[in-house]
């Protein structure tokens, strides 16, 4: 028996709309549905195919039950449907009739006369007339309906709900299975748990055959798919701290999530504004639909009084036991039977041990009867029998009605160890909890309620930190607390919109601390760290943190104060201070939340990635992996997005793309509107260097409509570089030109000397010289060599000396070029950027061109066009074959292939394995292997998929040169090759 089963994934529909049923995760479920629904459809099997699809309620069986039928449909298959309701299952072919609604009439009148009659009346068609229908009669006509319909295609009959199917037609459903062929399939989705739905699954086990059943089990669904979910039907994406709390409410039922959802204030329509109040107080209960909920108490209040009793304390208990219940009682030696007739009941379901509610609905209709006082009194009793801090504080917060600055102290200690435990949205609840019972009076009510905001924001929530933030700074009065309040509230400012705004709070923040001198240096690093549209106002506020917290704060304060002053100055044109960076490096802690500390990482990371990419991306991927480990999911996005350019720089556009989608998806959850902005910038250049201009130009203009709303001038120099970089990879340097300059006058603006952050220099001095502007390209030039000269590092060495090798092809001056590009290819010795080294072996052929040198060209050429193919840079790849052929070299090419190699290629590119090709031509497979090797070897490609790209970009002789010279390979070329790369 086949059985495909999965707890974590889920789906949902739309509650009765086939057409319109959206599925969310379930990829093994569907791919199993699908490949049922290929077997239904081929001819000549022996049975009919059935699919069970079972599940407890809620999880989702009805919308892979709708999807699989509509893809039926879509598939030419004749779909008989029903889909059933509880009160229907006491009427005798109730089912049977909404199975054979839409046959059409011409089938029923192929029926022989008894047959068509028992059927009408059966169908309530024909007044009965003394007896009921013959049951076999009935069972005989749907069996010749069906046998008509197959003729004409494949018949799916499909059962939705069928714990409620009517006896009758379960017995006509088994007679038709048992005796129809291969083109007849079943598809049934049953509750799991229904007793009345056994003798159905053993009977369709049966009728077709345990070798011709799929079973299809749905579990509840896991986080991510419920994220995924609830932003597909309402448009909301949660942060993660909400994610957890309607997790909890829900325990992973994907309806009644999206019913909590609707039941919140403006989601029925999608992306409408959320009431986050129950997201962001921890002791009020999320919404329920009251129906749902009315129907779960009166089920429990139908129980004996002990039972509930047993009830309310594992509702209260947040991970109950049956021991824990047993001392909770104070029967830990007794036998507990109430909570054995609990479990008869359905309403528990007890596990070596573990103890949980069936469904969440009864948890939550048991604790809301309790009044208010008895619920009190039970979380004071579960607080003195709580074994760790955590749950103590928990029941404490619970165990009083309002104010008490005992339990708002032994909160807040629970909320301090779980920051340090790297649990940031529980101490997120925690501290909220200590804030609202820490009297009115007390100021450290509106610090824990900052606290819980930081939390929150460390969690993933920047919308919800911001709203809590701001509230809790104005009920602050004016001096130290409330400068470190705005302290906390800047960073939350910067990530959901523009710098210059947080800067404003931070210098509030500075007149509020006169007089502190460790706070004062604080403020002044968080200026350093968010102030990126003004380089010199970087430099000068991290030069006076790090004077400041000189000999004051922690240790890593000041290590981040050096790192930002070492950091910021190298930008603002100072040679590099290897040494400070070190000292900094090495005093920053294994693990923190400080925001302070993972901003230090990824500026390091950030301006190493010119000089030391591979190590920048070893320290990005470090910090990282600290985020995840302590719970930041705030730095996430940021350090992912930086990995994402890294990975694009150091050749790996795959990975760079996963990050770059990871890090979109991050933005969105956390609700970092800033770097929704630099998300689209990691996108736009995946794909600039992948050759997907197109998808690069419209990332990139949506990014800098984004950087320009928010007046951030550093994102929006990012999206002008990716502009100019696909204009000039057009051929139109004008456009590339505007994009460039404008890039160029917002580095000036901001005061940065340092070419290392920003990537466009040498496109902008490329362009020039297209445009045949010779005194501007002289200029930026001169600019980057003293720039190399002041702080050399491989990245700006080999960009300077490319483009001094080209302005000196441009003013005539070959040996000056020669010399130049020789110390660019040195350069690229200790410089890891693929890209980057194709771009400089293009040039170094048209130097080598230019002094006679063509067979050195021609490998320099050769190497660089293989390089654009790997990367599907074709506009690149075109101006390497381009310089190919005014090399006016007919042999010893690294591209041309003998007569023999070109029949092997022309067939390898056609989809053919070694094999097919081999009898194509009379060869053997070794023969044809060693031909492949060659002109892998001589093209430069590692693969049938990579060779077909390079054939299609000019690159190819005999045929394939014919069939690039018409307009390239069709699409289907490189697709085919990859098939025929997987067979061999």
């Amino acid at each position: 028996m086949g059985a495909v089963t999965d707890g974590r994934h889920g789906v949902v529909g739309p509650g009765g709309d086939v057409a319109s049923a959206v599925v969310v995760g379930r990829e093994q479920q569907v791919a199993a549905l699908d490949a049922a629904l290929d077997r239904m459809a081929e001819p000549g099997g022996p049975t009919a195919e059935a699919c069970l699809i079972q599940g407890e309620p809620g999880v989702g069986k009805t919308a892979l039950w709708s999807r699989t039928v509509r893809e039926a449909r879509e598939r030419g298959f004749q779909v008989l449907s029903c889909r059933l309701g509880e009160s229907e299952r006491h009427f005798p072919f109730a089912g049977l009739t909404d199975l054979v609604e839409t046959v059409p009439d011409a089938a029923f009148h192929t029926l022989p006369a008894p047959q068509r009659h028992a059927l009408r009346t059966a169908l309530l068609r024909t007044p009965a007339a003394g007896a009921p229908p013959d049951p076999h009669a009935v069972s005989l006509a749907v069996l010749g309906v069906v046998r008509v319909l197959e003729a004409d295609g494949p018949v799916l009959l499909a059962v939705d709900d069928a714990q409620w199917l009517d006896g009758a037609t379960a017995d006509v459903l088994s007679y038709v299975a048992r005796r129809c062929g291969g083109r007849v399939g079943l598809l049934v989705a049953v509750r799991t748990g229904d007793r009345a739905a056994d003798p159905l699954r053993s009977e369709v086990e049966r009728a077709v055959g345990p070798e011709r059943l799929r079973q299809v089990t749905l579990g509840r669904m896991d986080q991510g798919d419920l994220r995924r979910l609830v932003q597909a039907r309402t448009g909301v994406c949660l942060a993660t701290p909400e994610l957890l709390r309607l997790d909890e409410a829900c325990a992973g039922i994907p309806s009644l999530a999206l019913e909590i959802m609707r039941a919140l204030e403006g989601v029925p329509a999608a992306g409408a504004a959320v009431d986050r109040g129950p997201f962001r107080e921890p002791d009020r209960a999320l919404p329920v639909p009251e129906v749902r909920r009315r129907v779960a108490a009166e089920h429990i209040g139908r129980l004996p009084a002990d039972v509930r009793d047993v009830l309310l304390v594992a509702a209260a208990l947040r991970s109950p036991t049956t021991a824990s219940i047993r001392t909770v009682l104070g029967v830990a030696d007794q036998a507990l039977p109430a909570l054995d007739a609990a479990e008869e009941a359905g309403v528990l379901h007890v596990d070596d041990g573990r103890v949980a509610f069936t469904h969440p609905l009864f948890a939550s209709a048991v604790y809301a009867a309790a009044a208010g006082e008895r619920r009190r009194a039970l979380h004071a009793r579960l607080a003195d029998a709580a074994a760790d801090l955590d749950q103590r504080a928990w029941h404490l917060s619970l165990s009083v009605d309002g104010p008490c600055a005992e339990v708002a102290d032994a909160v807040g200690h629970a909320a301090a160890q779980a920051e340090a435990r790297g649990m940031p949205a529980r101490a997120a609840d925690l501290w909220s909890l200590s804030s609202r019972r820490t009297p009115p009076d007390d100021p450290r009510r509106a610090e824990r309620a900052v606290s819980a905001a930081e939390c929150r924001f460390y969690a993933g929530d920047g919308a919800g930190a911001r709203h809590m933030l701001e509230k809790a700074v104005s009920d602050l009065p004016a001096g130290q607390r409330r400068a470190r309040a705005l302290l906390r509230l800047a960073p939350v400012v910067s990530h959901d919109g523009g710098p210059e705004d947080a800067v404003a709070v931070l210098r509030t923040a500075l007149r509020e601390a006169a007089g502190d001198r460790s706070l004062t240096g604080m403020v002044h690093l968080r200026i350093a760290w968010l102030a990126d549209f003004d380089t010199g106002l970087q430099l000068a506020a991290a030069e006076a943190a790090q004077r400041l917290l000189s000999g004051e704060g922690d240790a890593e304060a000041r290590a981040c104060a050096q790192l930002a002053a070492a950091c910021f100055g190298f930008a603002a044109g100072r040679a590099p201070d290897h040494a400070a960076v070190e000292r900094g490096r090495r005093q920053l802690p294994a693990r923190d939340f400080c925001w302070d500390g993972a901003s230090a990482r990824a500026v390091l990371g950030l301006w190493q990635m010119g000089s030391d990419p591979s190590r920048a991306r070893a320290d990005l991927l470090a910090a990282y992996r600290r985020a995840q480990e302590v719970g930041d999911e705030s730095a996430m996005p940021r350090l992912l997005l930086h990995l994402a350019e890294i990975e694009c720089r150091l050749g790996d556009t795959d990975l760079a793309a996963r990050h770059a989608a990871e890090a979109a998806q991050t933005v969105r959850q956390t609700g970092q509107r800033r770097y929704a902005g630099h998300a689209l910038h990691a996108a736009a250049l995946v794909a600039a260097y992948r050759g997907d201009l197109r998808r690069a130009a419209a990332d990139a203009t949506e990014g800098l409509a984004l950087a320009e709303a928010l007046e951030d001038p550093a994102a929006s120099v990012l999206h002008l570089s990716v502009l100019g970089f696909v204009e000039l990879s057009r051929g139109r340097p004008g456009d590339a030109d505007r994009y460039l300059t404008r890039a160029h006058d917002l580095v000036e603006a901001m005061g940065m000397k340092e070419p290392a952050r920003y990537f466009f220099f040498a496109d902008q001095v490329e362009v020039c010289l297209q445009l045949g502007e010779l005194d501007r390209a002289e200029a930026l030039v001169v600019r980057l060599e003293q720039r190399a000269a002041r702080s050399p590092y491989p990245y700006l060495e080999c960009t300077a000396a490319r483009s001094r090798a080209l302005l000196a092809l441009a003013l005539a001056d070959p040996d000056g070029a020669q010399a130049a590009i020789e110390a660019a290819v040195r350069a690229h010795a200790e410089l890891p950027m693929p890209f980057e080294l194709a771009r400089t072996q293009l040039v170094q052929a048209q130097v080598l061109r230019r002094v006679k040198r063509k067979r050195v060209a021609h490998t320099a050429l050769g190497q660089a066009h293989a390089a654009f193919v790997r990367f599907g840079a074709t506009a690149w790849a075109e101006r390497a074959t381009a310089e190919l052929r005014s090399l006016g070299m007919r042999r010893n090419s690294p591209t041309e292939l003998t007569a023999a190699e070109e029949r092997v290629a022309d067939l390898v590119t056609e989809g053919r394995t070694n094999d097919e090709v081999a009898a194509a031509l009379f060869l053997s497979r070794r023969t044809v292997e060693a031909h492949l090797g060659r002109i892998y070897r001589k093209i430069g490609v590692r693969s049938r998929t990579e060779l077909a790209r390079a054939l299609s970009g000019g690159g190819g002789t005999g045929r394939a040169r014919r069939r690039a010279t018409l307009g390239g390979y069709p699409d289907s070329s490189a697709a085919k090759a990859r098939e025929a790369d997987a067979r061999d």
